[in-house]
């Protein structure tokens, strides 16, 4: 039970950074539908959670690997649509801060996501 409530906040947190831009555009929410499979969430719960997406709030976890997956997560769903948004930098920036991990962490990771976008 504790495990879902887990994946369950890490999905409601990418969802909230794919709406950070204002919109979710069809390959953010391909991959949040993914993403929703493979953390055991059912199709229907996946869409309602999508359609509250602008009122989700970013949630912290409470353990370091949690923290990290999170970010990385965060950072692909900013670039998925081929490039990073301001706001969307911003938000990792500011969700690195409440995780505790250092700024340079975002920019390793931004540059690492966008070299293998680039490919």
């Amino acid at each position: 039970m504790l495990e879902r409530k887990i994946k369950l906040e890490h999905f409601k947190n990418l969802i909230a950074v794919a709406a950070a831009d204002g919109y979710l555009n069809f390959r953010e929410r391909e991959f949040l539908s993914e993403r929703g499979e493979e953390f055991g969430l059912e199709a229907e719960e996946i869409d309602h959670l999508l359609l509250d997406a602008h009122q989700l709030q970013y949630m912290v976890p409470l353990n370091q690997i949690e923290r990290e997956e999170q970010l990385n997560d965060a950072i692909f769903m900013s670039i998925i649509d081929g490039e990073i948004a301001e706001t969307e930098y911003q938000l990792c920036l500011n969700i690195a801060d409440r995780l505790g991990l250092e700024k340079t962490l975002v920019e390793t990771m931004v540059a690492e996501v966008q070299k293998i976008w680039s490919k």
